[in-house]
């Protein structure tokens, strides 16, 4: 009897958890030494913000792209004079009558349960209700047998709705960076960019949020790598970086890397300091027609990391 609410509660908590956005601090670490390393910073899951039963969750901190899909609002029905959700996954059809939500309950109870109150199973079905009070609270009662389905059969899946339910699956983390030299560089001599790779920082990354009679997948791509030298100079790489090898001596790195023309000796505490955002490009695509319902970029900062960079004293 206490299903729903119980179900309603988790879900509650849950969502409670995604619409807070996890964001990497931007404080360099005082301890750190000049081994290359950073603070390792906390997990993050895409931000979104979610609105009241009925509404269309948005992004956080993002630029949205097109929707390719439903993204309608929900019915709504109005009951003692307040607006509620026609239907609602968790608790079902709304009857604007008695207030109440009607849903099948899943499983159904034995056949000897006194919910059925006396009808053989194979006439029709059990549903779990739970009723609005006046001021709006939910409220079980105890289940109720029904021939036939009380509000008719569940409406379509919004794929849009599946999209941000995939999106929330997402978990990103924020870049571990690397330099080389480590510590200091050295006035016109290349430095090496990179930071470490994990499934969480390369991607691409993927989850599926099953609907009842479609799913959407979506997916989150690396598309770009923008690094700020401390410099007033940016550096923009499609890839991770490459890590330094002895072996390469003082070329450069095949794919990410900075030539500093001026020392740090006049910045803060002597040092430059860097830092890396990634930006990602996130989709959700129907699994019936292929077509993308949701699409925008999403960026993780990393924390900075400090770099000296000294001039070459030439004797004559």
């Amino acid at each position: 009897m206490l299903k729903s609410v119980w179900r309603l509660l988790i879900a509650a908590v849950m969502l409670l958890g995604l619409t807070v956005a996890l964001n990497p601090s931007a404080v360099a670490d005082p301890s750190g030494g000049p081994g290359g390393g950073v603070t390792p910073c906390k997990n993050l899951y895409i931000c979104v913000i979610v609105t009241e039963p009925g509404g269309t969750p948005s992004p956080g901190s993002t630029n949205p792209g097109g929707s390719g899909g439903d993204d309608g609002g929900v019915q709504m029905c109005s009951w003692n004079g307040q607006q509620w959700p026609c239907w609602d996954d968790s608790l079902g059809w709304f009857n604007a009558s008695d207030g109440c939500y009607y849903h099948r309950s899943e499983p159904q109870p034995p056949a000897d349960d006194p919910a059925w109150d006396g009808h053989d199973p194979s006439s029709g079905a059990v549903y779990e209700v739970n009723c609005r009070g006046v001021g709006g609270q939910l409220t079980p009662k105890p289940p109720m047998f029904f021939a036939q389905p009380p509000g008719g059969a569940p409406p379509p899946d919004r794929p849009v709705d599946l999209g941000w339910r995939a999106i929330r699956k997402i978990q990103l983390a924020a870049p571990q960076l690397r330099t080389a030299p480590t510590g200091t560089a050295v006035v016109g001599l290349p430095v090496w960019l990179w930071y470490d790779r994990t499934p969480a920082t390369v991607g691409p990354l993927s989850a599926t949020a099953p609907g009842r009679t479609l799913s959407v997948t979506a997916t989150a791509t690396l598309v770009n790598v923008h690094w700020d030298t401390g410099v007033g100079a940016g550096v923009d790489c499609t890839t991770p970086g490459t890590a330094y090898r002895p072996e390469a001596g003082s070329s450069r790195s095949p794919d990410c890397g900075y030539v500093y023309d001026t020392s740090s000796a006049q910045q803060k505490d002597g040092q430059f300091f860097l830092t890396a955002t990634l930006t990602w490009r996130v989709t959700a695509v129907r699994s019936d027609t292929g077509a993308q319902v949701l699409g925008f970029d999403y960026q993780v900062a990393s924390d900075t990391l400090p770099l000296r960079v000294g001039e070459v004293q030439v004797l004559n």
